[in-house]
Order: C-alpha cells, then sequence, then structure tokens
C-alpha cells in the first residue's frame, strides 16, 4: 500500500476530473486500505498498469501486518494494566481487611494480640490446625474459579474487567459446570 509517507519520489499535483461512481470507488478503497486518496489512485493506476505486484504489496503486506500487530500488542497492553490494576485492587482491599483484623485482635487482647494472631502448624484436632483447614479450603475454591476464570474466552474476559463493579466473580453454579 502507498501511504503519503511511504511514496517514494517528488510528488507533484494533478488536476483531474473523475466521476462520482469512480471517486467513491477510490475512497472507499483508500478508507479500506487506510491510505491518503491521492496514494489509492497511484496503487491502483499502477496495477492497472500491470506493475510489478511485488513492489506494490510489500509496503501494503508490512502496513497491514504492523497495524495488525500494533492493534494486538495494545490490546494485551490494556488487559495488562487492567489486570494489574484488579490486582492491586484485591492487594489494598487483603491489606485492609488484614489491619481490620489485626485492630480487632489488639483492642480484644491488648497485651498479647501479637501472639494470638500466630497460626501455626498441627492437625485437625488443634485449633491452629482446623485455622490451616479452613484457609486450604478457601484457597482450594479460590483456585478452582481462578481455573474457570481463564477459561473463559478473552472477549468475555476484557469485558468483566471494564464493568463498573469489576468485580470477578464466578457464580457457584456456573463454577460447577466448567
Amino acid at each position: 500500500m502507498l501511504n503519503a509517507q511511504e511514496r517514494s519520489g517528488y510528488t507533484r499535483k494533478k488536476t483531474i476530473t473523475l466521476t462520482d461512481d469512480g471517486r467513491e470507488q477510490i475512497q472507499a478503497f483508500a478508507e479500506a486500505h487506510q491510505m491518503t486518496f491521492s496514494a489509492a489512485i497511484e496503487t491502483l493506476a499502477l496495477v492497472g498498469l500491470e506493475a510489478d505486484l511485488t513492489t506494490l504489496l510489500v509496503p501494503l503486506i508490512n502496513n497491514s501486518v504492523s497495524k495488525g500487530m500494533q492493534r494486538q500488542f495494545n490490546r494485551m497492553a490494556k488487559l495488562g494494566v487492567l489486570a494489574a490494576a484488579e490486582a492491586a485492587m484485591a492487594h489494598e482491599l487483603t491489606t485492609m481487611l488484614l489491619l481490620q483484623q489485626i485492630r480487632q485482635e489488639a483492642a480484644s487482647h491488648p497485651q498479647d494480640f501479637e501472639d494470638v494472631m500466630q497460626v501455626g502448624q498441627g492437625d485437625r484436632t488443634t485449633q491452629d490446625g482446623r485455622i490451616r483447614a479452613v484457609y486450604q479450603a478457601m484457597r482450594t475454591v479460590a483456585r478452582e474459579r481462578q481455573r474457570a476464570l481463564l477459561k473463559k474466552p478473552l472477549r468475555e474476559l476484557v469485558t468483566l474487567l471494564q464493568e463498573k463493579t469489576g468485580e470477578l466473580v464466578i457464580d457457584e453454579e456456573e463454577g460447577a459446570d466448567e
């Protein structure tokens, strides 16, 4: 494709007369290939004159591939930014909840809340073991939701990330089907 920037050599202004139908077709070609009207006329004229098509097609293919790569790169960058924003928000919310829990424990046990907050190792017969078991169960549910989310098509994930609420919660019924 010949863009104004990619057209080699000196260009000169030339006035031509076109029918409305011809002008509309050339304009449609130019818009479809994201080129200027003049570049479209030159490209079509050279193709009509049976110029070396490789010379004409290389810039067209190069430009199309570049634009496609740029669109996909921008899409992936946007997804990365959205995912990072979601992760940062989740981190902030988790930190707030943890700090509230520490505050509650400090108010309940002002002298030894640090000791009360510690969760040791143990089997299900100890309180620490039961706490860890509940944690593991919650983590398993979270991983299952994560896997179900990752199975969704990219377009659906983008829609989920862009919703006003920004929540990526999967219904239990939906998660059970997968």
